[in-house]
């Protein structure tokens, strides 16, 4: 068998159904041989677009993802994707092809051997779970299968496998049989933890779950999770990673926390006097920096199965627990007292307000109402950059059977393009809606090449607040206004979005007035996709919610904690986007 035809099937009987990567010399063997092997490769026209891709595609079939690009350059444009699935905890194999095994700069203090040829395993080891690089063709089907084996098990991640050229066409003395399928391991939980966990729920007069991303990552049962809910009648928040786990309108839902979340959310954690944390350990976007005083009224549970993650917390934790969130679930399921009247229930209310109209439109009421509006199994995408990333997780709504994607860790501008590709191979969607900015638009444009090609049933919502409305915020509040590199046509300028779409052969719609909004939405669900809708938003259109700061008699400004935020709060404060 030849070497590449033999992680073809590696990759194939561990359930991948497409890869996504860009061609190149040191990999065309490759890609050959996952074609042949009837694995569906989608050819992106950037390897950073590939590698979002495959980390998309892999949270929604929660499935290992897979990215192959070359050597070199090939490499290095995949890291921002590969930093995404590390940040994000997606189980993601990058397959890089690399210059002759004998050609290589590994372990030599050189900076260069073979063409193109870089040592790209040292470069990424630290945002990775796992990489090595293969010059043995013997060591190809041990090392796939180490890969994956550590790709899946405790808290999921990439892996990278860097592979010589001359062992990619060599043959292999192997049977099918011998290559497997590989299984995951779930760890035990201690019964004592179980116990207190229990016991300081049951005293708990107004509990309150966090659930994070790791539900979704761990392949939880949802329908066992809301049996709980159901059940214990205990309300919970979410995190922008799995505000999706549940619709909006589900009771037990008080919305999504952190400095750019929702006000109500934020204000149940401050109410609250139990947080039992699932899947998620608080980081700054949840608490901001005021993390030593994060909800100090309330007692703190955290259950997750990242043992270096549960050393270093920014939160002080009353219980740790090192466990699958799924042993933890099922230890706790009937041992919960029935929690009524809880009053944190009455936050849900404070979630989201309808913003006054103006002349503009307003990104938030556009979101809100579309994906109110939408059909139930449709994939929201919201691209990392700024004002859309904040107006998508707060106006967003979700109902059954809706998944939202972002690499949220990251926040990184102009992923979402290459997130909608991903997001279709997963085919579990018949709709799709990209949330994005003007500014994060143009670094992945090419992606609609790729999303014309596939033929993609998506509205991107194209949010045109002439350049980049949130550092313009920070600008305002800290430098006097004055708005360097944010605002065209000072000093950086953008395309006509109209003619744009046109040479990508991709419908185009500008929305100005409230009314043309009103009569898009009205119809969008019967749109057939790829469209472009430019929808023209203020340049000074300010945050839904956002974490607010108080001026100090020095004019300084010091943050406010979540209890409240900007701009309902009890006293004034700085209108401020950090």
């Amino acid at each position: 068998m030849k070497a590449t035809d033999l992680i073809a099937n590696i990759l194939k009987k561990n359930s991948l159904k497409c890869a996504f990567g860009l061609q190149g010399g040191a990999v065309v063997h490759i890609f050959d041989s996952l074609v042949k092997n009837k694995i569906k490769v989608i050819f992106t026209h950037h390897e950073e677009s590939a590698a979002l891709a495959a980390t998309a595609n892999a949270k929604l079939t929660n499935e290992i993802g897979c990215a192959v690009v070359t050597t070199g350059p090939g490499s290095t444009n995949a890291i921002t994707g590969l930093l995404a699935a590390w940040q994000d905890s997606v189980p993601v194999i990058f397959i890089s092809g690399q210059a002759r095994s004998n050609h290589t700069s590994y372990g030599k203090k050189v900076r260069q051997v073979g063409t193109q040829e870089v040592n790209i395993c040292d470069i990424i080891r630290p945002i990775s779970k796992y990489s090595k690089f293969i010059s043995k063709k013997e060591d190809i089907l041990k090392e796939f299968n180490k890969a994956i084996l550590i790709a899946k098990s405790g808290r999921p991640g990439p892996v990278w496998l860097d592979l010589a050229l001359d062992i990619q066409w060599s043959e292999i003395k192997i049977k099918k049989n011998n290559i497997k399928k590989i299984s995951v391991r779930k760890n035990p939980i201690k019964s004592t933890d179980v116990k207190k966990a229990i016991k300081l729920i049951n005293k708990s007069e107004k509990p309150l779950f966090v659930l994070g991303y790791g539900l979704r990552s761990s392949n939880y049962n949802i329908k066992k999770l809301k049996n709980f809910f159901d059940k214990s009648q205990i309300p919970f928040v979410l995190t922008w990673n799995s505000m999706d786990l549940f619709p909006t309108n589900y009771s037990n839902n008080l919305g999504i926390i952190g400095m750019s979340g929702q006000r109500g959310a934020n204000k149940a954690i401050f109410s609250s006097d139990l947080i039992i944390c699932i899947g998620t350990h608080l980081s700054i976007p949840h608490t901001t920096t005021l993390y030593e005083s994060y909800a100090h009224n309330a007692k703190k549970i955290i259950i997750n199965i990242d043992n270096d993650q549960l050393k270093n917390l920014n939160v002080n934790f009353d219980l740790k627990i090192l466990a699958n969130l799924e042993n933890f679930l099922d230890s706790i399921h009937n041992k919960i007292k029935i929690k009524k009247n809880n009053y944190l229930f009455n936050f849900k209310s404070l979630n989201w307000y309808e913003p006054k109209k103006s002349s503009y439109i307003n990104s938030n009421t556009f979101i809100r109402k579309i994906t109110k509006l939408t059909q139930e199994n449709t994939c929201v995408i919201i691209d990392g950059g700024g004002t859309a990333l904040y107006a998508g997780f707060q106006s967003g709504y979700v109902k059954s059977k809706m998944r939202y994607i972002c690499s949220s860790a990251i926040s990184s501008m102009g992923t979402g393009l290459a997130e909608t590709i991903g997001s279709h191979e997963s085919k579990l969607f018949k709709k799709f809606l990209c949330i994005i900015g003007d500014g994060s638009f143009l670094m992945n444009c090419q992606d609609l090449q790729t999303i014309f090609q596939e033929k993609i049933n998506v509205i991107i919502i194209l949010v045109n607040n002439n350049g980049y409305l949130a550092i313009r915020h920070t600008q305002k509040e800290f430098l006097n206004k004055r708005y360097i590199g944010t605002q065209a046509p000072k000093d950086i300028s953008f395309p006509n979005f109209k003619d744009l779409a046109k040479a990508f052969k991709i419908k185009h719609i500008k929305i100005k007035k409230n009314s043309e909004m009103e009569n898009f939405i009205k119809r969008s669900s019967t749109i057939k996709g790829p469209l472009i809708c430019e929808i023209i938003t203020s340049e000074e259109q300010d945050s839904l919610f956002k974490q607010g700061y108080k001026k100090n008699i020095d004019n300084t400004y010091s943050p406010v904690d979540l209890s409240e935020m900007y701009p309902f709060v009890e006293k004034p404060i700085a209108n401020t986007n950090n």
